[in-house]
């Protein structure tokens, strides 16, 4: 760990204030923001907190084991960097950075449909690490060439988000103009102003541009229909009859990502899915949504022996990781914490938020007197 850094940053919450202090106001509430009243947000905290693990301090020690295994592939930790959206708005390059981390620290890393770099660019620099999230479009050649694309890449593991139905919605966002596309205003030009380090970042690289998706919008003439054509033509509602059409096409590892409930889950492996993960988008699409991690338990009891059952949403340390492996889960994703760490410490940021989580989360197990995250689930106080 980088002695400089951990003086500076100690924890996720220290990486989120220094990240604040960079980053312009109307990409910082984008980041940090839930939706509606930010209700789920506050549920996702509450739940996490609510969890609680008992130690066995008599029980003879052995060698700590923080690896975890998904579809044949040995990962050197329980956790990996989940999907982002307009990640280049938040800190420029973003999603090639954390591409990096995920390969140098071997961690798996989801690149989103509508994150700021392109499928082929973030697959280069995760390598076997590479996942790519899907928001199905409307149109079928863009799907298909989309799943194409992936595969050319390398890709072996297809993440089908299936919890935005509609778009939800974000105060915050809608009054700072971050919308899909970004609005450019006097208000972010003057946010931007006072944010030199991440203006210069951003004058450096460039405007951030749909990357994936910049393919299918050669057709769009300005903001107004770039937005349309991504509302309307590049998402479509996922429902049984798309997962059978993606597993039909879709050779590699099938993973439903936004599962809340025991039927969905049963409903996704009936349709073909190797793996779910159990998240309600970070709180950021349903306000009224429960956590994870309250209902992570009944469906890995429903499930967990046929499906790799992952999960997201709220993670703000090693011990909320230690948290939700001990409900059941095989691997859990982070989104805002690697983007805190990257807008604090800019490429030095995936590699920093790594080593915080990984330190918390082994001394998790050292003081609990556990050797294997497999063995967490024994350690859920009654």
């Amino acid at each position: 760990m980088n002695e400089k850094l951990l003086n500076q940053a100690a924890s996720i919450h220290d990486l989120r204030k220094l990240a604040k202090s960079r980053i312009p106001g109307f990409a910082f509430d984008y980041l940090e923001g839930g939706c509606n009243n930010n209700l789920a947000l506050e549920t996702n905290r509450a739940a996490l907190n609510a969890i609680r693990l008992q130690p066995c301090y008599l029980r003879p020690s052995g060698k700590l084991n923080l690896t975890s295994e998904l579809f044949g592939k040995r990962y050197s930790a329980p956790f990996g960097i989940a999907p982002i959206g307009l990640s280049g708005v938040v800190w420029p390059n973003a999603s090639i950075i954390h591409a990096k981390t995920a390969h140098e620290m071997n961690i798996p890393f989801i690149l989103s449909s509508v994150a700021t770099t392109s499928i082929e660019k973030a697959a280069a620099h995760a390598k076997e690490n590479f996942w790519f999230q899907l928001y199905p479009p409307k149109d079928h050649n863009i799907r298909n060439d989309l799943l194409m694309r992936a595969r050319n890449a390398g890709c072996k593991t297809l993440v089908v988000t299936i919890d935005v139905p509609s778009p939800s919605w974000r105060p915050k966002d809608i009054k700072n103009g971050l919308a899909v596309p970004p609005r450019i205003s006097a208000s972010s030009i003057f946010q931007s102003a006072l944010r030199p380090r991440w203006s210069a970042a951003t004058l450096k690289i460039g405007i951030p541009e749909f990357e994936t998706l910049k393919p299918y919008l050669q057709g769009s003439k300005n903001l107004k229909e770039t937005a349309r054509l991504i509302r309307h033509t590049l998402r479509e509602v996922v429902d049984e009859t798309v997962i059978k059409q993606i597993r039909r096409d879709w050779p590699g590892n099938l993973v439903i990502k936004g599962i809340l409930s025991v039927n969905d889950a049963k409903t996704a492996y009936h349709y073909g899915a190797d793996g779910i993960i159990v998240s309600n988008h970070g709180g950021r699409q349903l306000d009224a949504a429960q956590s994870p991690v309250n209902v992570l338990p009944s469906i890995v009891k429903a499930v967990g022996d046929k499906l790799i059952v992952m999960t997201d949403s709220g993670v703000e340390s090693g011990i909320d990781i230690g948290r939700y492996l001990a409900c059941g889960a095989q691997m859990v994703f982070s989104g805002r914490a690697f983007m805190y760490g990257t807008g604090a410490f800019s490429v030095n940021g995936g590699h920093h938020t790594y080593a915080i989580l990984y330190s918390e989360l082994k001394q998790l197990l050292e003081q609990l007197h556990c050797n294997s995250i497999s063995e967490l689930p024994n350690y859920l106080a009654a």
